[in-house]
């Protein structure tokens, strides 16, 4: 009898162990929370930051250029023409990486990625399919010099499915990239066609103003300074107008408050700290998001009834796998 009943009490427990590990499968299943499947992105990243913006950071770009280009020239790697999938032929590769290539003209990589945030583990991931190398130069004409753009090449790595930091294939190219993703591009608004804009600004802020997430400076954030709610909400536009007017019934002056809530269209952009790997093989980078902030852009009013557009990064909110950094 007491085999039969130890018997029975063990299969319960199993029972229940079972099903605890099933839901707590559940809870770790990511889920993207931008609506779309795929928010995708399109993007171009000075890789070379001014010294005015000593709060970004970026890689040893000059010796991955120049590693993108040997590898080029060698065709290790293939690269494409730019927004196609056509392959460069010889007398391409030969004029844009060995005649037209200058480390000091490119300065600059445009990315297509794929987005997903799953906002209840909080948690972001990055999938790039492809980059270009974006090349700055003055070209000659009749009418004088001219600031040129272009966009030498690009390199795909659409179908190489989702690599993890911890391949062994990948090198790491640096620790904490912080750079600004604009979420507004007036000269080429198809680069933000396939990520719903809107969406993202209110995900971001909501989890930001639930309370429940800390929030530190951004500008300061070695010594990570947590901000309170309240200075979040601040930081964001929220603020108490209070004025004076007069009662027509008891003529006493009365003050009166009102409330200036969040305006979520001034969220311009978004800035990111990543770790960035390498596949040296193939030259595909692979990010791994350690913290999101908002980036504002506001009208403030001067003593002279005039204003002036200021820009600024609230805070900073560092993800649930890289809590404070780490």
């Amino acid at each position: 009898m007491h085999k039969r009943l130890l018997f029975f009490v063990l299969c319960i427990l199993a029972f229940v162990a079972c099903n605890n590990k099933k839901d707590s499968e559940k809870e770790s299943v990511f889920v993207n929370n931008l609506i779309a499947p795929k928010s995708s992105i399109t993007y171009e990243q000075e890789m070379k930051v001014p010294e005015e913006y000593f709060f970004f950071k970026s890689i040893d770009f000059t010796s991955f250029a120049s590693q993108l280009q040997s590898k080029t020239l060698h065709k290790e790697i293939t690269a494409y023409i730019p927004f196609s999938n056509i392959v460069c032929n010889d007398e391409d590769i030969n004029t844009k990486f060995r005649e037209e290539f200058s480390l000091q003209e490119i300065q600059a990589l445009l990315f297509d990625e794929d987005w997903a945030l799953d906002t209840a583990q909080f948690i972001m991931k990055k999938k790039v399919n492809a980059y270009s190398l974006v090349r700055n130069y003055i070209r000659k004409s009749a009418l004088g010099d001219i600031p040129t753009k272009s966009i030498l090449a690009k390199f795909d790595f659409s179908n190489t499915g989702e690599p993890t930091v911890s391949d062994k294939k990948l090198r790491l190219l640096a620790n904490d990239v912080a750079y600004e993703v604009p979420l507004v591009n007036e000269s080429n608004p198809e680069f933000l066609e396939d990520i719903q804009v809107k969406q993202v600004v209110k995900t971001i802020i909501e989890k930001a103003t639930c309370g429940n997430t800390k929030c530190y400076s951004f500008t300061f954030r070695d010594s990570l300074i947590e901000h309170t709610l309240d200075e979040v909400k601040q930081s964001l536009g929220h603020e108490t107008i209070c004025y004076s007017e007069e009662n027509p019934e008891t003529y006493e002056i009365d003050t009166i408050c009102v409330d200036k809530d969040i305006d979520l269209r001034e969220i311009c952009g978004l800035a990111f700290i990543e770790d960035w790997y390498v596949n040296d093989s193939t030259m595909e980078i692979v990010k791994d998001v350690k913290a999101i902030a908002p980036i504002r852009a506001y009208y403030h009013s001067l003593e002279d009834t005039q204003s002036e557009l200021v820009k600024s990064i609230p805070f900073v909110m560092y993800l649930k796998n890289h809590d404070k950094g780490k």
